[in-house]
């Protein structure tokens, strides 16, 4: 069950931490299953995990059971007042340290706004292994989009043209959104970061213990802030959710009202 003052707090921050109501075997369980899966690196003589691991629960029910908690579903429906539908599990080794973004850049739906993220710890988190990065409130900002961050001037054509003129041959002009692959979401990140910069907004940061989540609106900013021991580990798994009656894209892949409509797999 949920509480008013849970709603409450969500609805004005764009967030809650929260218990999801899984076993803690379970969480070791997915960490034990997938630590040798990821891939390895040494950097500055450090041996380290690097990566992620999409969509482990096509392989591991453990990682399964956690993407279908029912205390996270029934508390995404109470939220959301629709059926809640996962269908992209992320799993993790380390710090991301990834830009701040808002997941509308990537995951969208008709109508707006009904999709959402679940992090959940796999180990205690704190601040030199690399804890998520928020930014409360930020979800009440207009969603921004690759062609708002085009028309502010932040995409350099001259040189976007050199790129796509050197694959030319491997695109199909016909796909939406190819002209908006990962060469000009650098600059999103750049505008994002300006963004923030010029809003003032301080970020909060997810040190919590094993076994908790941190729940987050589709259009909260957020990132992975530095991992300053880069000897530790950070195992943790996302979980990001549709809900039902809704149409779904991906508008990193649209242009203009041409939408790259997605077909999406439930996780059952």
């Amino acid at each position: 069950m949920t509480t008013h003052a849970e709603r409450a707090q969500f609805e004005r921050d764009g967030y809650l931490i929260f218990d999801p109501g899984v076993p803690l075997t379970t969480l070791d369980a997915i960490t034990a299953e997938l630590k040798d899966r990821f891939e390895w690196r040494v950097t500055n003589g450090v041996l380290k995990r690097v990566g992620r691991i999409q969509d482990a629960w096509k392989f591991s029910g453990h990682v399964r059971d956690l993407a279908t908690a029912p205390r996270v579903l029934a508390m995404l429906e109470a939220f959301y007042g629709r059926k809640p539908l996962p269908f992209q599990t992320l799993n993790f080794p380390t710090g991301t340290e990834q830009h701040v973004h808002s997941d509308t850049v990537h995951f969208n739906s008709q109508p707006a706004g009904f999709m959402c993220g679940v992090w959940v710890a796999l180990e205690d988190i704190d601040r030199d292994n690399g804890p998520l990065e928020y930014y409360p409130g930020s979800h009440k900002l207009p969603e921004i989009t690759i062609e708002d961050v085009d028309r502010a001037g932040y995409v350099k054509h001259s040189s976007f043209d050199r790129f796509k003129a050197a694959v030319q041959d491997v695109l199909h002009a016909n796909r939406p959104g190819r002209r908006y692959g990962e060469f000009v979401y650098r600059s999103y990140e750049t505008f994002m970061g300006d963004l923030l910069k010029q809003l003032g907004i301080e970020p909060h940061y997810a040190t919590i213990k094993k076994g908790q989540a941190l729940l987050w609106a589709a259009n909260l900013l957020h990132g992975g802030s530095p991992q300053r021991d880069q000897r530790r580990t950070r195992f943790s798994q996302v979980t990001h959710y549709y809900f039902e009656g809704c149409r779904y894209y991906t508008p990193r892949l649209s242009r203009g009202r041409k939408l790259a409509w997605r077909k999406i797999e439930v996780i059952r």
